[in-house]
């Protein structure tokens, strides 16, 4: 029985492992087995299974099932589910299979949350928070080398693993689709993605490197110039913006006095700075560099074709005035990156926010903001190095989820909500021992 109690943990770790791969592995399998939708879905059976299992665990468990932040988030998690339930009963603007594969990528967050956190408090190993630091670690660094031998290597070379468009994969992804700007994504879906799964990774290391011994530093600082290095290579600029975010809020936590001590003294500085960077910018606006990295203005394109933020904005403005046309929402799959297979059509909002009110209303946006805050409250009362750079990256997607689909990707949601859920329950087995 013990045994079968481990097996969220287990889970845990297995999720972590395998998420980051699990693109490249469906691509690249399934040219060998078949079945390219059966590797796809597969790790949603697998996540239902072990939420399932961590349920009907806790439910047993009168203590589990007594704790506050297990019925909270389960409470939240059944209502966000049957909000999805109902729209799409009363809507039917998609079909089943892509309402529920819509549904199961918004309400995954949840899921796994509750995984870890129970699996957790069943366990009480008060070293699973080392062994899973070790392990996104050890993960993302192997992201880290591939996407930097991909970048040397011929960039049609995912090509021959299974990667097209007509499979629902890019092979590749460039600058204004220029070949000789290329953009990596290693095995992660796309650019953005890449950029936004290495933020947690990156402010670990950066954590990491003033608390391990002499003889371990360099190993760390490697590391995080690897980390650094690809996040640059990804040409993401939610990324780039998203790690100064993290980065900032990381030494404003580890260092408050001494951060507002600073800030007072030399705020005359920063803001010449600032003014310094932008004036710089708008004196490089005609720039190469400029024009398409920072701005996307694609010079082969007519004046009149938008460019990269334009098509931002329509997006966005689409997604705003369909939400104000119904706010009660449309359903799972009218919006968001699952929408693309909705043969009456949807909507690529751009923005995760919008895409959710899109989908389940005004309301289920209400849920999934106060889950979230509620998860980050949480987090705070914590006080770990991983709650700390959890908080941190939180502050980064928050903003980085204005300008993309970021939690639909299953390698940014598991590790996020996946270490959440394991910091909470590592810090409430703390205060009951």
């Amino acid at each position: 029985m013990n045994k079968i109690k481990r097996l969220p943990v287990w889970g845990v770790y297995g999720l972590l492992a395998y998420m980051p791969f699990h693109i490249f592995l469906a691509q690249s399998l399934s040219l060998l087995t078949g079945g390219l939708d059966v590797w796809k879905v597969a790790k949603d059976f697998v996540t239902i299974f072990l939420l399932v299992l961590a349920t009907v665990f806790a439910l047993y468990n009168q203590k589990l099932r007594e704790n506050r932040i297990f019925r909270i988030t389960l409470i939240l998690a059944l209502v966000y589910g049957l909000l999805h339930f109902l729209t799409y009963i009363f809507s039917k603007q998609t079909s089943l299979s892509v309402a529920m594969l819509a549904a199961t990528y918004n309400n995954r967050l949840f899921w796994y949350f509750l995984i870890a956190f129970v699996g957790v408090r069943l366990v009480k190993d008060k070293n699973i928070d080392v062994r899973v630091i070790k392990l996104i670690l050890a993960v993302s660094t192997l992201v880290c080398l591939l996407g930097l031998l991909q970048w040397f290597l011929p960039k049609d070379i995912l090509t021959h693993f299974g990667y097209s468009i007509e499979r629902g994969v890019k092979p590749n992804f460039f600058i204004n689709d220029d070949i000789n700007y290329p953009r990596i994504m290693s095995t992660i879906r796309d650019p953005n993605s890449l950029g936004a799964f290495l933020i947690l990774p990156t402010l670990l290391l950066a954590s990491l490197y003033g608390k391990v011994k002499k003889e371990k530093k360099r190993l760390i600082a490697g590391l995080l110039l690897l980390h650094a290095l690809i996040l640059l290579l990804t040409f993401s600029r939610a990324a780039w913006v998203g790690i100064i975010i993290s980065g900032l809020t990381l030494l404003i936590i580890n260092n408050k006095q001494k951060a507002s001590f600073l800030l007072k003294q030399y705020w005359m500085i920063l803001v010449a700075l600032i003014i310094l960077f932008g004036v710089g910018l708008y004196s490089q606006r005609q720039s190469y560099f400029v024009r398409s990295v920072v701005f996307r203005i694609d010079d082969k394109n007519k004046a009149t074709d938008p460019d990269s933020d334009q098509l931002h904005v329509y997006f966005i403005e689409k997604g705003v005035s369909g939400v104000i046309k119904k706010p009660m929402g449309y359903g799972p799959g009218t919006a968001g990156i699952v929408s693309i297979q909705n043969e009456n059509g949807g909507t690529l909002t751009e923005n995760y926010y919008i895409q959710i009110a899109h989908e389940v209303g005004v309301f289920g946006l209400l849920i999934f903001v106060m889950a979230w805050g509620y998860v980050i409250k949480l987090l705070v009362q914590a006080k770990s190095v991983l709650g700390k750079a959890l908080i941190a990256s939180a502050c980064a997607y928050a903003v980085m989820a204005l300008v993309m689909h970021l939690w639909s990707n299953e390698a940014v949601a598991a590790q996020w909500w996946i270490l959440a859920g394991v910091t909470i329950g590592i810090n409430y087995n703390k205060k009951l021992s």
